[in-house]
């Protein structure tokens, strides 16, 4: 039995779909894993069969959209929602064609968030509410269904209580991330004659639909009112997630002191990565002479530094290797990076961008193991520091290692798997066909 997986995304949505497939090719199935042909370094040499999409994202948030976009997020979501719908609408025709001859040829289909609404319209049978006609699954890495409980939902209008306020504002994102996400699910359904779905639909769908959302619940606390067919996992960590090795120059830099401080914003653009470089070499030199060093990935922000005995610039290097070897990851709040920080067990300070980055900014404050999130627009070099004092913080040291403790003995990619298998294989025991 072929299992498709869809990674529409950056790396944070491809990565964790690696580690589920390996754990599905111990089961017995093929697993193909389609994502942006940019990201087949991502997926190949992990055991699973790469599937390129025919387009890129990286190098459009590289370009001007994509620093559009991020300069928008700093003054308004709004901004940022429509310039985000641009760039779905912009791969809608191709994104629409690649994955309906992937699906053609899969037996069982795990989609994301991007994707899911694509999906149904291409498993729909024609009947509102029908079964759908190829098993599919549903997999997301943040908490996105509408909930009353403010830590266990992304999205959230009072995020640390208790009240109806946040299910109606989570429910009116979840409004919002359909009309982005939908062009290329509205192209099938044109294409098929079928109608144009309301909210209600989808919903309704994502409602019935068998989700796994792969994040530790020791930092997404489990809400009641999360729908039965979502189940929780752990992290999904690939098998070779802490087996790399880093650069002969950063391995020589890890070696001649202290561990250092990590700085690094991942996918996320920003429209002054020279202003942003200037604030890390000046913090971190301001307290270089009590011993801190830095290492700075230069990501799709292009951020730079100068040439320092404290200071090293990297390329991409794998998180599982080099975070546990550095005594505070400084990041942009993504959910792959925040789940291999926690993971190696080490303080943050996270400046989020965009999306659900706010959301983990706060949890690793509430958590202990971070100072109250920065946001990018916010980000100065005084904000920085004090963030960098609360971090290296006797206490925010030992609340990381026993979080990171708790996390890693966790199976998540294992334990998805199997409730994988056990929906493919239904009650009887036989591998469902739809």
């Amino acid at each position: 039995m072929r299992i498709l997986l869809l990674g529409m995304g950056s790396r944070g949505d491809v990565q964790p779909l690696v580690a589920l497939g390996q754990r599905l090719r111990r089961r017995g199935y093929a697993v193909s894993l389609a994502a942006p042909a940019d990201l087949g370094h991502v997926v190949v040499g992990g055991g699973v069969d790469f599937e390129p999409l025919s387009f890129d994202l990286e190098r459009p948030l590289r370009e001007g959209l994509g620093r559009e976009s991020l300069r928008g997020s700093a003054r308004t979501q709004v901004r940022e929602a429509r310039l985000m719908r641009e760039v779905m609408a912009g791969t809608a025709e191709q994104l629409a064609g690649d994955v309906t001859r992937l699906v053609d040829t899969a037996d069982a289909v795990v989609s994301g968030a991007l994707t899911f609404d694509l999906v149904d319209a291409l498993l729909d049978p024609g009947r509102r509410g029908g079964t759908p006609t190829k098993p599919h699954l549903y997999a997301v890495f943040a908490p996105v269904w509408p909930s009353a409980h403010g830590p266990s939902v992304a999205l959230a209008l009072r995020p640390r209580t208790d009240t109806w306020a946040n299910r109606a504002w989570s429910t009116l994102a979840g409004r919002v991330a359909l009309d982005l996400f939908r062009p290329a699910g509205d192209l099938v359904r044109t294409r098929r004659g079928l109608p144009r779905q309301r909210f209600r639909h989808y919903t309704s769908a994502a409602e019935r639909t068998p989700t796994l959302l792969a994040a530790s619940p020791h930092v997404v606390p489990p809400a009641d009112d999360w729908p039965a067919a979502l189940r929780q996992t752990g992290y999904w960590v690939r098998d070779d997630d802490t087996a790399g090795t880093v650069p002969p120059d950063l391995e020589a830099f890890l070696d001649r002191g202290d561990p250092p401080v990590y700085v690094g914003f991942g996918s996320m653009p920003t429209p002054d990565p020279d202003g942003v470089s200037r604030i890390v070499a000046d913090v971190l030199g301001r307290r270089g002479a009590r011993g801190a060093r830095g290492v700075v990935s230069a990501g799709l922000a292009g951020l730079t530094v100068p040439a320092r005995a404290d200071l090293l610039a990297v390329g991409p290097v794998p998180h599982g290797v080099l975070f546990p070897r550095c005594s505070v990851v400084v990041h942009h709040g993504g959910a792959g990076t925040t789940a291999a920080a926690v993971r190696a067990g080490v303080p943050q300070v996270v400046v989020p961008h965009a999306a659900d980055q706010p959301y983990w900014g706060r949890r690793m404050a509430d958590l202990g193991v971070a100072a109250a999130p920065i946001a990018r627009k916010d980000l100065t070099a005084a904000r920085l520091e004090r963030a960098l004092e609360v971090a290296l913080s006797p206490g925010a040291r030992a609340a990381a290692y026993a979080l990171g403790e708790r996390v890693r003995a966790e199976d998540g990619a294992g334990d998805a798997a199997r409730l994988v298998d056990e929906y493919l294989r239904g009650p009887s025991g036989h591998t469902r066909s739809g």
